[in-house]
């Protein structure tokens, strides 16, 4: 079978995720890829700053070892960690490195975990989980994840918190609203509030080197504005102003939270700038697009990035999408109505329609059978589509399970953003599994797809 692009470019972004340690400066250090986050490490005169943590303990405890290497601990005890935003891929390594004994500040901004907060509150965390391990692919055969994107196959132990920083993780102790400094091991680091894949995002700038930490504000895709587990406005407006602000730092290194840092001066402001005017191309398409009338499904098949940002690997869909970005922004704007009086009738439903569209197919039977002609011709998003409708007639017929299995895998395997890909691959092992299932218990409950 013949490697489709999308998987091969995610092949590529692969081999480059092998873990490694990038010294970027004198005295600073960036572990890359060992985790699924990165984990830095600013040397003082008598102590270490980490920025972030990682999630995973056992990566973490591989890093640690590396940096110790580096900085041996009866000289450079750990004094701070920063946390760049409150994702446990980012602070769930953090037992191993407090683990040592020093006792280090552990610093966020005052909203820390602000993403997770509505979940919580509204009693949305067991969707949010489940949503999160079908965007990771957490339940997935390692042959079905090449990569996330932006960081290599890690699998989190049972229960560990991905998103939220609160399981597992050593809570912050110092918090800061807007901007602070923060002078520790002889070390002077500016901290401040640079929202952007998150409300509680901040980076650190280290004057005295230039290097600057940007968190998940950027990294070697185009951003996730909308994740597919589901998420609150990300603000995009916000988010380029933070951009901008970094920009105007003029560093001469960017690390950020995920895939490998920048260096030079003039590079770095480049692709501050790239990823801004990339964020604000869509923006303003869109909404040019919703002042002119447009709905959501067309403003998603006619937004995308011109060819001088598009052709940037930093800037590939691996990670974020800008499709669903369009929507996005849809939806975050003017809600779900997408301006079609039909939307609003009450008495639609997919059962209904389903009907009619096997009485226009000429009864059940034809209309299975135009669902595996579609599927032949490798028609798999129309093969998809008449599958929903067989499974709105009969939810436990094992043919149409396994039908609508098998086009959801030929649309995975040609889709480049790895969390869509890993969430479709998850569905279709859920829909065998059902088909499993009913084949032995046909009166069982029906879990929907």
């Amino acid at each position: 079978m013949n490697k489709s692009p999308a998987t091969l470019t995610l092949e590529k972004r692969r081999e480059q995720l092998q873990p490694h340690i990038v010294q970027v400066s004198p005295n600073v250090w960036v572990s890359v890829a060992e985790d699924v986050s990165n984990v830095a490490m600013i040397r003082g005169k008598d102590g270490l700053v980490l920025v972030d943590t990682g999630m995973i303990p056992d990566r973490a405890a591989v890093t640690l070892e590396a940096f110790r290497n580096i900085a041996p601990l009866d000289r450079y005890p750990i004094k701070a960690i920063i946390y760049t935003h409150g994702h446990g891929d980012h602070t769930g390594g953090s037992p191993v490195f407090c683990a040592e004994g020093s006792k280090p500040e552990i610093w966020a901004r005052d909203n820390f975990g602000a993403e997770v907060l509505p979940f919580e509150r509204a009693g949305l965390m067991p969707l949010f989980k489940a949503r999160g391990g079908k965007q990771g692919g957490f339940l997935l055969p390692p042959e079905k994840r090449i990569c996330n994107g932006i960081s290599p196959v890690r699998y989190p132990r049972a229960g560990g918190a991905v998103f939220s920083g609160k399981t597992g993780a050593v809570l912050p102790d110092h918090f800061f609203s807007d901007d602070v400094t923060l002078e520790i091991a002889g070390l002077k680091l500016h901290l401040f509030a640079t929202p952007g894949e998150t409300d509680d995002a901040l980076s650190v700038w280290f004057p005295e080197e230039r290097v600057l930490f940007c968190g998940d504000d950027l990294y070697r895709s185009f951003p996730n504005v909308y994740p597919v587990r589901g998420t609150g406005n990300r603000d995009i407006p916000a988010w380029c102003s933070s951009l901008k602000r970094l920009e105007s730092l003029d560093a001469d290194v960017l690390v950020p939270g995920h895939t490998d840092p920048f260096t030079g001066k003039d590079h770095v402001k480049e692709v501050l700038t790239n990823y801004r005017e990339a964020l604000e191309y869509v923006f303003d398409k869109t909404i040019e697009g919703m002042n002119a009338g447009k709905t959501p499904d067309e403003l998603a098949r006619e937004v995308r990035l011109p060819e001088h940002l598009s052709s940037l690997d930093y800037l590939e869909e691996a990670y974020g999408n800008v499709s669903w970005t369009v929507r996005n922004i849809f939806n975050s704007l003017v809600g779900w109505f997408d301006g079609n009086p039909l939307h609003l009738a009450e008495g639609n439903s997919p059962e209904r329609e389903a009907l009619h569209m096997a009485a226009l197919a000429g009864g059940e039977e034809a209309l299975f059978r135009q669902a595996q002609n579609a599927l032949a011709l490798k028609d798999a998003i129309w093969a998809a589509r008449l599958a929903d409708h067989l499974l709105a007639l009969k939810p436990r017929q094992k043919e149409y399970l396994t039908l609508k299995a098998d086009a959801l895998e030929i649309l995975a395997e040609e889709m480049l953003t790895a969390t869509g890909r890993n969430y479709t691959f998850s569905v279709a092992q859920e829909l065998r599994s059902r088909a499993e299932k009913t084949a032995t218990n046909p009166e069982g409950p029906v879990a929907s797809a």
